[in-house]
């Protein structure tokens, strides 16, 4: 079993930042104003803590207790079109999953797998999309569904 021990300084950085960046390529696909995106951000941060209580593994142990204690959110570079933020936001997944196959044994790399796909599916189930003053709307809009679409391939799981 793999702990934070077995992984460099960066390579821990890129497991740190992978859930954020599950959340955010969401986020990116269909922004939902700065209620939604407080919505969003809480359920991205309770699926993180979530697993510090309930991981199976010691690596998302670690890795979740370790975001728990010192969570900062990455901010994309200013100016970045949503489309640039997602595309930064998937290739820090495709590391990540190549990074947990390198490293991990597949039970913990599924188990991160999973729990970052699950991550990506609070922040989209957090708040409706479109609909007025709370009324109408959808849960998961399109550009989201395609976004989580997109998590779950570059992870290597299935749809």
């Amino acid at each position: 079993m793999s702990t934070r021990a077995d992984f460099s300084v960066d390579e821990w950085d890129l497991l740190r930042s992978s859930p954020f960046m599950a959340s955010i390529l969401v986020v990116a696909a269909s922004p939902s104003g700065p209620i939604g995106l407080v919505q969003e951000s809480t359920a991205a941060g309770k699926m993180i803590i979530q697993a510090a209580g309930s991981a199976q593994t010691p690596l998302l142990k670690d890795l979740a207790q370790d975001l728990t204690q010192k969570m900062s959110i990455p901010k994309p570079p200013a100016g970045a079109t949503p489309v640039q933020v997602q595309a930064a936001a998937t290739e820090i997944l495709k590391r990540t999953s190549d990074l947990l196959a390198q490293k991990a044994t597949p039970e913990e790399a599924t188990e991160v797998k999973q729990w970052l796909a699950g991550v990506a599916k609070a922040t989209a189930e957090a708040t409706k999309e479109g609909g007025f003053l709370g009324f109408g709307g959808t849960l998961v809009s399109e550009e989201e569904k395609a976004a989580l679409a997109t998590i779950n391939s570059t992870l290597g799981l299935a749809a």
